[in-house]
């Protein structure tokens, strides 16, 4: 299974990154592979992109929280047909209103398509990770300037 893991600290209080991690959807918007999410009556639906959806003959993905212990750490997984992806997020909180944040993802193969898709994965695994961190930092602190009146964080 390729993974890839790093620290990262962001200029937020916990509680404000712990907010946004624990949605699903949100994760999936800092997901390079990811085109959309559709809301079903009872999940959620990540709709994998072209080109990796026809490589991995898997194009949605159904998403999960496995493990959460409430503002401190989450996992996920999401699973698809040939393709599954997963995330960790443990933070702690520091001085000056600042988080550390420890991110690992994951992504397996699965069936016949292992074959194929493992190898490629532990090649491009690092890459989607550097992706989802920079997305996850610029969403965030686009968040945090919308919700402050002036623009400028306290």
């Amino acid at each position: 299974m390729p993974e890839a893991s790093l620290e990262i600290c962001f200029n937020l209080p916990s509680t404000f990154v712990w907010g946004f991690i624990s949605d699903l959807k949100n994760i999936a918007s800092c997901l390079r592979f990811i085109g959309g999410v559709e809301k079903t009556a009872d999940s959620l639906i990540w709709k994998v992109k072209v080109p990796m959806s026809i490589t991995t003959r898997t194009s949605v993905l159904k998403p999960e929280i496995t493990q959460i212990d409430e503002g401190k750490s989450l996992s996920w997984l999401a699973q698809g047909e040939h393709l599954q992806w997963g995330g960790r997020f443990d933070l702690e909180e520091m001085e000056d209103k600042k988080t550390r944040a420890k991110i690992k993802l994951e992504v397996t193969g699965l069936g016949p398509m292992a074959m194929i898709i493992n190898p490629t994965a532990a090649l491009q695994i690092k890459n989607q990770l550097k992706y989802f961190v920079e997305q996850l930092k610029k969403r965030l602190e686009k968040l945090r300037d919308s919700s402050t009146p002036t623009g400028v964080s306290e």
